[in-house]
């Protein structure tokens, strides 16, 4: 049996990204991980401010370990695995998000990158809502600084694989996860 996809969702905070990868989880009747980039930021950011020079450095090399312990681990093939990230179509960006791909390509998974994105407003509001405050992460709740990064920032894609753009402006996290799926499941049917 064929390794199960990993799905690389990126897209600006605030777009929906983690709450659409938890509904996507119930529609595959929880034989899913989800790894939210914060999973990955936070620890890295309580030993080292993102100013610091190991900083970078560190999150490779912790984004290493969770590969090794939830992409490449042999119990967990069976499993879709699904990250939240948010890269720019920067240097940095570029070689963070080749990180996955490769990840998956020598874990024999099939690679699903998916951008999501939602309009400006929308994104402004869902930055700035009570349980994104609340979460307990270190999430992006700066309404300026948001409007910032869409100003200056592209989000990365990748040009040399088929990726699913999805825009979450007028959708239900149902609507989206269920686009999702349907990407996961033409991507089992294609040879």
């Amino acid at each position: 049996m064929p390794a199960a996809p990993l799905i690389w969702i990126n897209g600006f905070p605030g777009s929906g990204k983690l709450t659409v990868a938890k509904v996507f989880k119930q529609l595959t009747s929880d034989d899913t991980i989800i790894l939210d980039n914060h999973q990955l930021i936070d620890p890295v950011e309580a030993r080292f401010p993102r100013l610091h020079p190991e900083y970078q450095k560190e999150r490779h090399l912790y984004r290493q370990a969770v590969f090794k312990e939830h992409v490449y681990n042999k119990a967990n093939l069976s499993k879709i695995v699904v990250f939240t990230d948010f890269q720019s179509n920067n240097e940095l960006g570029r070689d963070t998000a080749t990180e996955y791909k490769i990840c998956a390509m020598e874990s024999g998974r099939v690679f699903l990158p998916v951008y999501l994105i939602c309009d400006l407003n929308t994104n402004l509001k869902r930055v700035n809502t009570i349980e994104r405050i609340d979460s307990g992460t270190k999430k992006l709740t700066n309404v300026e600084l948001v409007k910032n990064l869409r100003w200056k920032c592209d989000l990365f894609r990748f040009d040399d694989c088929p990726g699913l753009t999805l825009d979450s402006t007028g959708a239900s996290p149902l609507e989206i996860a269920s686009k999702i799926l349907d990407f996961v499941e033409s991507s089992r049917s294609t040879p």
